[in-house]
């Protein structure tokens, strides 16, 4: 069975400072980079033990150097870079599950850690009323080419997001944050996180049960047409977005485009 999986940084045990650990001058980054890369590497193991024959990974966090370390990725998987983070690349209807790895919340959750849609400059976003992040996102694209989406690994307010939109998704949670309240991305917030070897322990065990879910969990659906809403942090960015074909300014910071082939969410 041949898988792909959609990579992020922010959802990876031990990372909780966005400035310090996720950007290209952060002194934590390489070390960062590493930990995700050997989650992703207990996510291929146990992927193998549960019947997987082929493994592709899309590396989704930011451009070169991006979020993985490709040194030290897992030989049974083949890495897609080189491609910045505007959505997974190669991902086509020859897979038959979607795994997403180091993933985080929307913007706006709570207990959530480093939670974001897409930008940090985006407050929320929707598609037919329906508050999105990456998460859908990716659900959403997959179930366009027929793809199931089975497995997911991040904090716990991503999980329970994933659970939202598909219930049976087999899910790690490595860690959780601790604030009700919602904290910005480059804020850094109370969390608890699993130690780095235990999450990978997590992940490896979830991604061996998640290979069982294949053809039990439908593609995740959502018919057209479709309403797409963003609103965003500050004015600037909704007047500079009211420029693009077919985008409506609805309010001061918020943008709406109808879509009748696929859901776009405006993003700056």
């Amino acid at each position: 069975m041949k898988i792909f999986v959609v990579c992020d940084l922010e959802g990876t045990a031990g990372v909780v400072d966005m400035r310090r650990q996720c950007g290209l001058e952060g002194p934590y980054y390489i070390q960062a980079r590493k930990m995700a890369t050997l989650e992703l590497n207990a996510l291929a193991e146990g992927a193998l033990e549960g019947g997987a024959t082929e493994i592709r990974a899309w590396d989704g966090h930011c451009n070169f150097p991006a979020g993985l370390d490709v040194e030290l990725v897992h030989p049974a998987c083949r890495l897609v870079m080189g491609s910045g983070d505007g959505g997974p690349q190669g991902l086509d209807d020859s897979f038959d599950a979607l795994f997403q790895l180091g993933l985080h919340a929307m913007a706006g959750t709570s207990k959530a850690v480093l939670a974001h849609s897409f930008t940090p400059n985006i407050a929320e976003c929707s598609v037919n009323g329906m508050p999105v992040g990456e998460i859908w996102m990716n659900a959403y694209l997959a179930g366009s080419y027929d793809v199931p989406f089975v497995f997911i690994a991040g904090d716990r307010a991503a999980a329970e997001e994933a659970k939202e939109i598909v219930p049976e998704v087999e899910t790690a949670v490595v860690k959780e944050g601790l604030s009700a309240d919602p904290v910005p991305v480059f804020k850094v917030a109370p969390a608890i996180t699993l130690a780095p070897e235990k999450a990978r322990e997590v992940i490896r065990d979830a991604a061996k049960r998640a290979m069982s879910k294949i053809g039990k969990i439908k593609p995740y659906k959502m018919k057209p047409p479709y309403v797409c809403r963003t609103t965003f942090r500050d004015p600037k960015f909704a007047e500079r977005a009211k420029s693009q074909p077919g985008v409506k300014l609805t309010d001061a910071v918020t943008v709406e485009i109808e879509r009748s082939d696929h859901p776009w969410v405006v993003i700056l």
